[in-house]
C-alpha cells in the first residue's frame, strides 16, 4: 500500500500541459478553463477538494489528479452551465478539459481505474438529457463496511525484521484509519488532521476538532476504532504528534488524504466494491445508516458537523427509506384491507 501522498497534482500538470500548446491565445484560453475547473473543484467540494479551507476562489489545497473519476466530465458540464451564460464558453472550456484528460491518458498519469472513454460517455449523457435539479445524490456501495473487515482480517507480518516490522504498522495504520472513518463519519481532511493529543492515543471517545469553515466541532469514536487506534500506537513506540503518519518517506510526518484515499481504494478494488468507493463514501453511509435507523435529523447535523441543517436535508433526507418502509407497512393497508375497512364503516352507518 503506498505510504506517502506522491501523487501528482492538478497545478503541475497543468502547467506541463499548456507548454504543448504551440497557439498562445490557445494555450491562455485553455488556461482560463483549467482555473474554471479548480474553481469547480472547490465549489463542489469534489472528492472532498476544498474540505478544510471553505474557500470558492480556487485558491485551496493541491488536487491530486489521481483523484479524477468517472464523473468529472459530467459534474464540470453541469457546473460551467450554471455559471456561465454564453454557450460558447461552455463549449470551449469543455473542450479544453476533454484535451487535457486525453493528454493526462497519454502520458499515463491518470489513476489505473480511470477510463477516459466512460468518462466522455457519462459526458455525453448529460448532454443528452436536461439537469434540473442542482444536486447530484451520490450512491454509496452498500458492502461498504466490508472495507473494514477487510483490514481486520489481514493476518501481520510476524517478526523483528525492519520489513515485517513496517508491514504490520502499515495494517494497524490501515486499520485504525477505516475504523476512525466509519465510527466518525468525519471528512478526510478532519480525520488526516488528527492528533496523538486529541485521541488521547485512543482513550477517548470525543474528539473535538475545527472542521471546514473554521468551526469547532466534535466527532465521536466507538470502541472499536479506539482498540485500532491503540493497538497502531502501541506498535509505533514513537513520540511524533501526528496520529497517521508516514512510516516510509518523510517518517513521521502526518500522513495526507492521498494516503488515506490509497487506503480505501486498495481495499476497494481487492473486494469489487463500486470505484467510486472513498474515504468520503464512509460519511455517506453512516449518515444513511442513522437516518435509516430513524436517527433525527438535527442528530444527523451535529454527527457530520453541518452549520446549516438545510445541508444536511438536502444530501441525506432522501435517504431515509427505511424508515418509509418500516412506517408504510405499519400503517399501509391492503386492497382487501380498505375494502374491509370500507364494509365495517357501511355496517356502523347501517346500525
Amino acid at each position: 500500500m503506498a505510504d506517502t501522498d506522491q501523487s501528482l497534482t492538478l497545478e503541475s500538470a497543468r502547467e506541463q500541459f499548456l507548454s504543448t500548446i504551440q497557439t498562445p491565445r490557445t494555450a491562455e484560453t485553455y488556461r482560463w478553463a483549467l482555473v474554471a475547473l479548480q474553481r469547480f473543484l472547490t465549489e463542489t467540494n469534489y472528492a472532498e477538494y476544498g474540505a478544510e479551507q471553505g474557500s470558492t476562489k480556487g485558491d485551496g489545497a493541491p488536487f491530486p489528479i489521481a483523484h479524477l473519476q468517472h464523473d468529472i466530465l459530467e459534474e464540470f458540464y453541469i457546473w460551467l452551465s450554471g455559471h456561465y451564460k454564453s454557450q460558447q464558453t461552455v463549449r470551449t472550456y469543455l473542450s479544453a478539459m476533454q484535451r487535457f484528460l486525453v493528454w493526462l491518458d497519454a502520458k499515463d498519469l491518470l489513476d489505473r481505474d480511470f477510463q477516459l472513454g466512460k468518462a466522455q460517455s457519462r459526458l455525453k449523457a448529460a448532454q443528452g438529457r436536461k439537469r434540473s435539479a442542482p444536486y447530484k445524490h451520490r450512491r454509496v456501495d452498500p458492502e461498504l463496511p466490508l472495507v473494514v473487515t477487510y483490514y481486520d482480517k489481514l493476518p501481520l507480518p510476524q517478526g523483528d525484521d525492519p520489513q515485517g516490522q513496517l508491514a504490520r504498522l502499515k495494517i494497524l495504520r490501515a486499520r485504525a484509519i477505516v475504523h476512525t472513518l466509519y465510527a466518525s463519519g468525519g471528512r478526510v481532511s478532519e480525520v488526516a488532521s488528527l492528533t496523538r493529543e486529541m485521541v488521547l492515543d485512543g482513550r477517548v471517545d470525543e474528539v473535538h476538532l475545527v472542521g471546514k469553515g473554521g468551526q469547532a466541532r466534535v466527532i465521536l469514536l466507538t470502541p472499536d476504532a479506539m482498540r485500532a487506534i491503540r493497538a497502531y500506537i502501541d506498535a509505533r513506540n514513537d513520540r511524533y504528534e501526528g496520529l497517521f503518519i508516514s512510516h516510509g518517506r518523510g517518517h513521521g510526518q502526518p500522513l495526507g488524504r492521498g494516503t488515506l484515499w490509497t487506503v480505501v481504494k486498495e481495499a476497494a478494488r481487492a473486494l469489487g466494491l463500486h470505484d467510486s468507493t472513498s474515504p468520503h463514501s464512509f460519511r455517506h453511509f453512516r449518515a444513511t445508516q442513522l437516518l435509516n435507523e430513524g436517527m433525527p435529523l438535527e442528530s444527523v447535523q451535529a454527527y457530520l458537523g453541518h452549520q446549516d441543517i438545510s445541508t444536511t436535508r438536502k444530501v441525506y433526507a432522501h435517504t431515509r427509506t427505511a424508515v418509509l418502509r418500516d412506517q408504510l407497512d405499519t400503517y399501509g393497508r391492503s386492497p382487501s384491507e380498505a375494502l374491509d375497512d370500507l364494509e365495517r364503516r357501511r355496517e356502523r352507518k347501517r346500525k
